[in-house]
């Protein structure tokens, strides 16, 4: 036994948040007024337009807009231990869960504008 393993580490002691930093990323995505209203809105319209057209969007495909959220949610909530940049394997799975769900979204038709 080392002595780690007695008193633990101090790098996963910074690692453990206390949650689940994927669902709370997710939901600062949906509820942050002006991040839903200027980014996360319209990247779902267009991604709506795309599965409508029968284009494959990869989860990939929202990669770009995670990292944005997870910029402004690390300046706006700065907990000790929190990364200052996001982990790609993170970053994935964020984008997985977002890609079911909007997908599940876009069949159900919750993006479509009535006239």
């Amino acid at each position: 036994m080392n002595v780690n393993e007695l008193f633990g580490n101090e790098d996963d002691k910074k690692k453990d948040l206390g949650y689940d930093l994927k669902d709370d990323v997710i939901f600062f995505m949906n509820n942050d007024p002006e991040f839903y209203r200027k980014r996360y809105f319209p990247a779902m319209l267009k991604f709506d337009e795309y599965c409508k057209e029968g284009k494959n969007i990869s989860p990939k495909g929202f990669e770009r807009l995670v990292r944005e959220a997870y910029a402004i949610y690390q300046n706006k909530f700065p907990v000790e231990g929190l990364e200052k940049t996001l982990k790609d394997d993170m970053c994935k799975e964020i984008c997985e869960e977002i890609h079911k769900r909007e997908i599940k979204n876009c069949e159900d038709g919750a993006y479509d504008l009535e006239d």
